[in-house]
């Protein structure tokens, strides 16, 4: 009995000290703590993912808006504020039906299983692409290791997700992400080919 009196009281004062008290640096390693141990994939998963597909978004419009010039380069761009928004509103309609809120947290790599170097969403943004010399060439640069990280989110998805739907999402999101991959790759390089 001594042994689970004293986890209960660990236990206690962990839910406590990750509640909201006031040690600066206690607090912040607890709530990591609790943050890469609570957080069910899923709702890594979303995210991380919501955010990310807001930049891709932005990146699109903000191409569009400059001026892209290859057509298949403005499907993509087009196809990405499509289909992403829609993902987002349906993974936001998942959060709150799973996990009570329609508000993202903070992205928890530890938690994707992904290291954050290898998210993407580090990899420039709307600005960058929109005082592009060349918006083709950037937007396409830009958007590969973009979507190379939501790639490789997905991977992590199709493995460990607890809910059908988002392992279905993850598999959209290889299909067609490593679809737009191949055709933006000859854009990235400068090979134009019409």
């Amino acid at each position: 009995m001594s042994k689970l009196a004293v986890l209960l009281a660990i236990l206690a004062f962990v839910v406590v000290g990750c509640g909201g008290g006031d040690e600066g640096a206690e607090q912040a390693t607890g709530q990591e703590t609790t943050a890469t141990g609570q957080v069910p994939f899923d709702q890594a998963f979303i995210d991380a993912m919501v955010p990310h597909h807001r930049e891709a978004i932005e990146m699109a419009r903000a191409a569009n808006s400059r001026g892209l010039t290859q057509p298949d380069l403005q499907k993509i761009a087009n196809d990405i504020i499509a289909s992403q928004q829609r993902a987002i509103d349906q993974m936001l309609d998942w959060r709150e039906q799973w996990f009570g809120s329609r508000t993202p947290g903070p992205v928890l790599p530890d938690v994707l299983g992904v290291p954050e170097s290898e998210l993407g969403m580090e990899h420039g943004n709307a600005d960058e692409v929109a005082g592009a010399v060349d918006v083709d060439q950037k937007f396409a640069e830009m958007m590969i290791p973009h979507h190379d990280g939501a790639i490789a989110m997905a991977e992590a998805a199709k493995e460990r997700a607890q809910h059908e739907e988002v392992k279905d999402l993850a598999e959209a999101i290889i299909e067609a992400q490593e679809r737009e991959i191949g055709i933006m790759e000859e854009h990235a390089s400068g090979e134009h080919h019409g």
